[in-house]
């Protein structure tokens, strides 16, 4: 009777949790819907800034903005952007491995770490070159996003003009599908070069510039770097969504499995138990049977 007991309290444990983790996993897709909703709605415009931010640049000429060069030396500062909760599987341990990489990379001496997110700052609180911010970025996916990643990337900037670091990398899970996270490494600043080249054609086009090509080349170029942490971020909510769906969902099985053997383990000790007391009552009843007939 006890064991009956023992399993069918963690029969009913089983399910309580399973309760939660169905619960999560439905919050979860209906956060993942709109997360991929706000991403597939910022990439195009990303990828036209950046096309035009390249096509700007290469007419750039002789003029360089500050934000295209660094002049900190060797010094590289890792942004690493991490998740504020768990429940998401490996999707910081794969970030954090990959983070481990990119200071064997860079050197371990010359390489900083700014966290973001209660995961990366969890994980780095003994870091001895951690960075911490003046103010810390409570991301709030229902305000506006764009200027939550402009105070960020102008946090950033800073110490990069006053020659504080040569580099600053935005590190995070790049989203590629709801079961695919890919960790990179983005350089933010310097701005690298562009890829692209101009053809004849359009290298004989002459542009004019309102209100001047100093001004929209600043504006453009903030615009764009701007828009990369926005990128970033996105992909950081998206994926962890995605990471944390497929998370409660393996879970979701594994309870179920879980339940359908302790149910198994149940019914063999309960057929057990009455099979002892069938045999108990035929065993008394034939030994009043015996002494009956003596």
């Amino acid at each position: 009777m006890a064991q009956l007991l023992e399993i069918k309290t963690r029969i009913r444990s089983v399910d309580s949790t399973l309760k939660i983790t169905r619960a999560m996993k439905m919050i979860a897709t209906a956060r993942l819907a709109k997360a991929r909703e706000r991403y597939n709605r910022v990439r195009p415009v990303y990828k036209r800034l950046e096309t035009m931010a390249s096509r700007l640049l290469l007419l750039a000429g002789s003029y360089r903005y500050p934000m295209w060069q660094g002049k900190g030396g060797d010094k590289v500062l890792l942004v690493v952007l991490g998740t504020d909760k768990g429940f998401c599987g490996g999707y910081n341990l794969r970030l954090f491995s990959f983070v481990e990489e990119m200071l064997e990379k860079y050197g371990r001496d010359n390489t900083f770490i700014l966290p973001i997110g209660q995961k990366a700052r969890d994980y780095y609180a003994a870091y001895p070159r951690r960075v911490d911010r003046t103010r810390d970025l409570q991301l709030n996916w229902e305000k506006d996003l764009f200027n939550q990643s402009r105070n960020l990337f102008r946090d950033l900037a800073a110490p990069f003009l006053s020659g504080e670091y040569g580099k600053v990398c935005l590190v995070y899970n790049k989203f590629q599908s709801i079961l695919t996270q890919q960790p990179v490494a983005m350089q933010l600043l310097p701005l690298k070069p562009p890829k692209a080249q101009m053809d004849d054609s359009e290298g004989q086009i002459e542009y004019i510039f309102e209100p001047g090509r100093k001004e929209i080349l600043e504006t453009l170029t903030e615009t764009y770097l701007i828009l990369s942490v926005q990128q970033a971020l996105i992909e950081l909510e998206t994926g962890e969504y995605g990471a944390r769906m497929t998370a409660m969902d393996g879970a979701n099985r594994n309870g179920e499995k879980l339940t359908k053997k302790l149910k198994i383990q149940f019914q063999r000790a309960r057929q057990e138990a009455i099979t002892r007391q069938i045999t108990e009552i035929i065993g008394g009843a034939e030994t009043l049977r015996r002494e009956r007939d003596e």
